[in-house]
C-alpha cells in the first residue's frame, strides 16, 4: 500500500500584499480539517514591493519537510501576474493556477501585460481574476487576495464551515466590519468558479 501523496501549496506576490496571512490561513484550515501541514518560511523580499513566496505542504500523513519541489504543486495562488509566471514551474501538470490581473509594477522593464496574460492563459488549469473589479464591487479594497483565496478554496479538501470559522478568528480582532468584508470576498472568489471539485 503506497503512502499518502504530499500535497502543496504556492503562494506568491509583493511585500504588503498578504501572501503570508493568505498562507497561515491556508495552513490552519488545513490542519483544522485534520491534515498535517507544515509552512515553509518566506522567501525573497518581505518589505513593501519585493517578491515574496511561501509553500504549505499538507498530507494525510505526518511531514518532515514544508519545502514543494518543482512541478510537484498542485495550486498556485499569485496575488502578481508577473509573480505567478516566476513560479508557474512549480505547479504539477493537472495543477491549478489561480492569479490576480492586477499588476504592481516594482520594477524597471516590467514586461508588457498582453504577453504575461497570454503566458499565463498557455497554463493549463489558469483562473485568471480581475481582483480590481472585485474589490471595487465590493467596496473593499483589499478584496483581492481573499478572492483568490475563495477560488483557490474550491480545489482544497477543507469544507465552508471551516474556512469560515478560521477568517473569522483571523480577523476578529479588526471587528465585526472587517471581518464581514473578508468573508464576503472569500465568497466572491467561491462564486467564480463554475465547476468546484474537491468539496
Amino acid at each position: 500500500m503506497s503512502a499518502p501523496r504530499i500535497h502543496g501549496i504556492v503562494l506568491s506576490g509583493v511585500g504588503g500584499q498578504g501572501v503570508l496571512s493568505l498562507a497561515q490561513i491556508a495552513l490552519e484550515a488545513l490542519r483544522r480539517s485534520g491534515l498535517h501541514a507544515l509552512q515553509s518560511e518566506i522567501h525573497g523580499m518581505s518589505q513593501r514591493g519585493g517578491s515574496v513566496h511561501a509553500q504549505v505542504c499538507f498530507s494525510e500523513s505526518p511531514l518532515t519537510s514544508p519545502i514543494i519541489d518543482e512541478g510537484c504543486a498542485d495550486l498556485l495562488i499569485a496575488l502578481e501576474p508577473l509573480e505567478a509566471l516566476r513560479y508557474v514551474a512549480m505547479l504539477r501538470m493537472d495543477g491549478h493556477l489561480v492569479v490576480s490581473e492586477e499588476p504592481q509594477v516594482n520594477m524597471e522593464g516590467y514586461p508588457p501585460l498582453d504577453d504575461v496574460y497570454a503566458a499565463l492563459k498557455a497554463v493549463r488549469g489558469a483562473h485568471l481574476v480581475d481582483t480590481e473589479d472585485l474589490a471595487r464591487r465590493l467596496n473593499h479594497r483589499q478584496a483581492g487576495g481573499m478572492a483568490l483565496l475563495g477560488m483557490a478554496s474550491t480545489f482544497l479538501p477543507v469544507s465552508l464551515e471551516v474556512w469560515h470559522d478560521v477568517i473569522s478568528q483571523r480577523f476578529e480582532a479588526k471587528g465585526a466590519r472587517i471581518t464581514e468584508k473578508n468573508l464576503e470576498a472569500f465568497e466572491a472568489g467561491r462564486g467564480l468558479v463554475q465547476d468546484t471539485v474537491g468539496v
